[in-house]
Order: structure tokens, then sequence, then C-alpha cells
């Protein structure tokens, strides 16, 4: 674990999705909801575990690299069923279950599921408070394609330096090298810039892989027992890194 030192950080660099932003209704939720219409139950330990699976899954792990492959890409239907029946076997169902039910519910969260895009708390606020501090601020994420769009839509883009992809950087977290090839990007060392996630398999473990600090956000307690330094809400940051609110 790379530890966090306030005197040398003058960058913060933040993820994006349930980072800075988070969708409302959660697909998760969503996803089981439907479930629970067709008559299954899950307990909160099997959501946690679900949930856990599917961070796992997106931090580039060997079986998403294995399904882009085999269902040419993460954007065909062949590969969001298949992506349904992997979920729901991570909630505890049975194969045949999941098999039964996978074109089903990726048939209803394609035609149902239209979440509204929300900043997360205290977004904003604590976006302002780290600029006036005299921080650099920056996004990075594991998307492929630039977010400006989305970053000005939620008026995000107001309060960063730079907001950057894997697809830009030719690295996906957590693969170290988007994390130096973000450092050379912004001619930063690695004990001068606080990464910020929500991902532990993505975003510390890459974060600290590059000798990066690195800071989890975990409104849920999703990563309860991980060693990793947690907040729930941004404006936690702001002790950690020996600032005073200012609002």
């Amino acid at each position: 674990m790379t530890a966090l030192n306030p005197a040398t950080i003058n960058t913060v660099v933040f993820d994006f999705d349930d980072t800075l932003r988070e969708s409302e209704p959660r697909g998760n939720d969503f996803f089981r909801q439907y479930l629970v219409s067709q008559g299954h139950e899950f307990a909160p330990e099997a959501a946690r575990a679900a949930q856990l699976w599917e961070h796992r899954y997106w931090a580039t792990s060997p079986e998403l690299l294995a399904d882009m492959d085999a269902f040419d890409g993460d954007e065909t239907p062949a590969f969001w069923q298949n992506y349904s029946r992997l979920n729901m076997r991570a909630l505890g169902l049975v194969e045949d279950e999941a098999v039964r039910l996978a074109p089903l519910v990726h048939a209803h969260m394609r035609e149902h599921y239209r979440p509204r895009n929300l900043l997360r708390p205290r977004t904003l606020e604590t976006l302002a408070e780290l600029r006036a501090a005299g921080l650099s601020l920056g996004m990075l994420t594991n998307r492929s394609r630039a977010v400006y769009a989305d970053m000005h839509a939620l008026g995000l883009d107001l309060y960063m330096d730079f907001y950057l992809t894997g697809g830009q950087l030719g690295a996906y977290k957590p693969d170290k090298q988007i994390f130096l090839n973000l450092l050379k990007f912004i001619g930063r060392g690695p004990q001068e810039v606080l990464y910020v996630g929500d991902n532990y398999y993505a975003d510390v473990v890459g974060a600290h892989a590059a000798g990066l600090p690195a800071v989890l956000v975990d409104a849920r307690g999703l990563y309860a027992g991980y060693d990793a330094l947690t907040i729930e809400t941004l404006d936690e940051l702001l002790p950690l890194l020996e600032l005073e609110t200012i609002g």
C-alpha cells in the first residue's frame, strides 16, 4: 500500500463512473429487482458478492478480455447476454437458471433501464475547495472514448485541468502503464498525484502498482476489511489532505 503524504500532493485525479457521477437507479440494483420479480430472493451478502465480482470483471480481468474476444467486443448483444448469465451466477443462481433467464434479463435491461446521471454527494463543493486550496484536478477513466460531453453535462469540466481516458492513453486500469502515461502527460511524479476511485481492483491496485497513493470511495461498505484508505463521500478528502473546508 502506497502511503498518502499530504505534503507532497499537488494534483488529485478522479475516476469518473461511480466516483464523480452515479446512476439512479444503479444498474446492479435494477438487475436484481427484475430477478426478484421472477421469483428469486437475494441476501445482502449475495448482492455484495456479485458487486465485487462485477468490479473484478471490469478491472480488465482475463475473463473480460476472453469474453470480448469471444463476442467481438463489449457492444454486442451476445456479450451482454453472456454478461447477464455471469452476473446471475455471481449472485448464486445455478447455471441452468442463469442460462434460461439471460436473454430475458438482457432484454429487460435494454428496453427498460433508463437511469439518470447524477453527481455524487458534495462533488462540486469538494472540487471547488480543492481548487481553492491550490491543487490541480483531473479525471482518468477506463472508458475507450472521450467523455467531454458527459463531463460538460454535469458541470464537471469547469473544475478539471484535464480529463483523459484509457483509450487516449493507450492502456487500461489496473495496468500500471495507464498511470505512468498519465504522470508523463501531466509532468508529475507519483508522490505528487493522489488517485481517487471506487473500484479497488482497478483503481487502488493499479495506482499503487505505479507508485501513486490512492483513496477508495466506498459509500456502500463493499470493501469492508480491504487494505485501502477509504471514504464514503468526496468531502472526506479534505481532512485526509489536511485541508479545512471553506464553504
